[in-house]
């Protein structure tokens, strides 16, 4: 067995792709499974959930050539922050195997990462921050829908930007009355 090198992305001396390209190779791929990687989760607030707070999220994506297709991997950071402190810090790492006839490229992963890859694991992202939230003693939050075909699809997890609060979202309790 041939040991894979984890293949970072970086800017592609490649030619870019045309719509059609890579609309044949999607076509000819299949999610074969996805699974977990790696987890890191930080609660430095305890078991009651913050009063407020602003979520904020990051990703980045590379592959793992293999001879039948490619593993992606996509590592999201989820941090949950107040005025002054921050109150969570969640790092996961999302793997997916896919079957391919066609070599992945960089050229073909660069519209990959941004476009395909955050559609597969944006819904396990969702219900993981909702159900580890939850295990913590707080009420879980969802985070908004990956949207595809508007202005906010280029930024799938606020790159970095400040959310919702979860204290404004569904699901949040309110503060208690002292």
């Amino acid at each position: 067995m041939t040991q894979a090198v984890d293949t970072p992305v970086a800017a592609s001396t490649e030619r870019s792709m045309s719509p059609q390209e890579y609309a044949a190779f999607i076509d000819q791929i299949e999610l074969r499974s996805i699974w977990i990687e790696n987890v890191t989760l930080t609660n430095y607030h305890g078991p009651e959930a913050p009063e407020r707070g602003a979520i904020a999220s990051t990703s980045r994506a590379s592959y793992t050539p293999r001879s039948s297709g490619f593993c992606a991997h996509h590592h999201y950071t989820v941090t949950l922050e107040g005025m002054d402190i921050r109150y969570l810090d969640l790092e996961v790492v999302f793997g997916l195997e896919f079957s391919s006839g066609s070599e992945m490229t960089d050229a073909v992963f660069d519209v990959f990462q941004n476009v395909n890859l955050p559609v597969n694991t944006w819904p396990y992202l969702r219900e993981f921050v909702s159900n580890m939230m939850g295990r913590m003693g707080w009420e879980p939050y969802t985070l908004p829908a990956i949207k595809r075909g508007t202005e906010s699809a280029s930024r799938p997890a606020n790159k970095g930007k400040k959310g919702p609060t979860p204290t404004s979202g569904r699901g949040r309790r309110k503060a208690k009355a002292e």
